[in-house]
């Protein structure tokens, strides 16, 4: 089934798919009888030289994941610091990565404990820490069955059939909670994507429930710049990456580009899914089931460039959104945002194009409890019509959508100077968390001057819509 969104907010791009309140108060004490407790102090978190990445209310605190900005021939190695609050205000010490690995995810359980996982260019390790941020345990991760998954394709582009990460960037495994067990997705060393359910059996080991084949391992492209020092949406490693949510039913997501790769003729091949060999373009979404069994996957069609930055179920509707180059345009603001609705049951959806202000990106979204979207990114912003280079200047974009489509209405974000994101939400006690960054680079910004790669990372809450 094709479906064509043919509305205004989409006249540039023709976009095709194939299917394959109530507000929180305090109760109790607090004032006299009659009188209201007073509203709690904004939270405004300051993390200076980095950017405020992932955020996750956590019951009355959050976790907070931060990344130092680096140059891009060191962006195969995140160098990533979590931060925990219990009381949501003050966070705790910062929790690092050992020396050699690179923490790169972590999920919050509905008991408050994290898992978190940890890369070096090969392996992964996962740790269960308590609600506090404190180590409960930890272990290596393995997987026997990875060297042998299917490829599709010439297997001389393998580097190495044994790694559990593909030699482009450790930033290839996501982990999102199922309960108190985790769902762990990542691309291999054979470029294949696989998704596993690991039960945590207690002091940081965790037993394998399941394991599923997302899609086969198909040859990606390498992408360059020929100049520059930064890349402001990683979009150059974007075709090895993927995005993973899972939902109150154990329902699994995971989205993948397929720009720049094999992998519309690999999954076609593979899963006997003709439609998507045909698309050059967009992405490939996948639905499992709590035991792991494949829903099915809906192949979205961009026709133009396209990447995926995020992923999120939102009741029977799986949301999938990033950037997309409508046009090529000599004034280098042909990029817009684009969100893909997808009936859960993989029959129908839509996708709309949205065009705020010169360039545009949506970095995340959330559900909100009035049937709407809330959607944050970047925009203002432009990039060289024939090449990768970013502009500086780039404005904080926060947005509302009606969740079955229509117009966006967009939300004041206070700008900082230089490059703006927001880059993650997370509802949290009656309001939104917002973390994001502001003072950032573009491409070029620390060509000559190193001390430029820098940005003022933040995490702050509003109150903007009901739950």
């Amino acid at each position: 089934m094709h479906v064509i969104d043919r509305s205004p907010a989409t006249r540039r791009l023709a976009l095709l798919m194939a299917t394959t309140a109530l507000a929180l108060t305090a109760c109790g004490g607090g004032g006299s009888a009659g009188t209201p407790p007073p509203p709690p102090a904004p939270l405004a978190l300051a993390t200076p030289g980095t950017a405020a990445t992932k955020v996750r209310a956590n019951g009355g605190g959050w976790v907070l994941l931060t990344e130092k900005l680096r140059r891009l021939e060191n962006v195969t190695t995140p160098d990533r610091r979590l931060l925990v609050s219990t009381d949501g205000r003050a966070a705790g010490t910062p929790i690092t990565a050992p020396a050699g690995w690179s923490l790169i995810d972590v999920a919050v359980h509905p008991s408050g404990q994290l898992s978190v996982v940890l890369a070096t260019d090969k392996a992964l390790k996962l740790q269960r820490r308590a609600a506090d941020g404190a180590l409960v345990g930890e272990s290596d991760f393995g997987d026997a069955q990875a060297a042998s998954d299917p490829f599709i394709g010439d297997p001389i582009v393998i580097r190495d059939s044994s790694s559990l990460l593909p030699h482009a960037t450790r930033d290839a495994v996501r982990i999102a909670p199922l309960g108190e067990d985790l769902v762990l997705a990542v691309r291999t060393g054979r470029n294949a994507v696989v998704a596993h359910r690991l039960v945590h059996a207690g002091a940081g080991q965790f037993n394998r429930s399941w394991r599923r084949l997302v899609e086969p391992g198909v040859p990606i492209g390498a992408v360059g710049l020929t100049s520059g020092s930064f890349d402001p949406f990683n979009s150059l490693d974007n075709q090895w990456k993927l995005s993973l949510d899972v939902d109150a039913q154990g329902r699994s997501a995971i989205a993948v580009s397929v720009g720049n790769t094999e992998l519309a003729a690999g999954h076609a091949q593979y899963f006997n899914e003709p439609v998507a060999a045909v698309v050059t373009h967009g992405a490939l979404a996948t639905r499992l089931d709590a035991q792991g069994q494949r829903l099915g996957t809906t192949v979205i069609d961009t026709l133009q460039r396209s990447e995926v930055h995020a992923v999120r179920w939102a009741g029977e509707q799986l949301l999938v959104a990033g950037r997309v180059r409508t046009e090529q345009r000599a004034d280098g603001f042909g990029w817009d945002g684009w969100l893909a609705r997808l009936p859960a049951n993989g029959q129908g959806g839509s996708v709309q194009v949205l065009d705020f202000d010169r360039g545009d990106v949506i970095l995340d979204l959330v559900p909100t409890g009035d049937g709407r979207l809330m959607l944050a990114g970047a925009t203002g912003y432009w990039q060289n019509p024939a090449g990768g280079s970013i502009s500086e200047d780039a404005q904080p974009l926060l947005a509302f959508v009606p969740a079955a489509g229509g117009a966006a209405s967009r939300v004041n974000a206070n700008a900082g100077p230089r490059h703006n994101q927001l880059r993650s939400l997370s509802a949290w006690q009656g309001r939104w968390l917002i973390g994001g960054l502001e003072n950032g680079p573009g491409t070029h910004s620390a060509d000559a001057d190193p001390a430029r790669l820098t940005a003022d990372g933040y995490l702050r809450d509003r109150t903007l819509a009901p739950f």
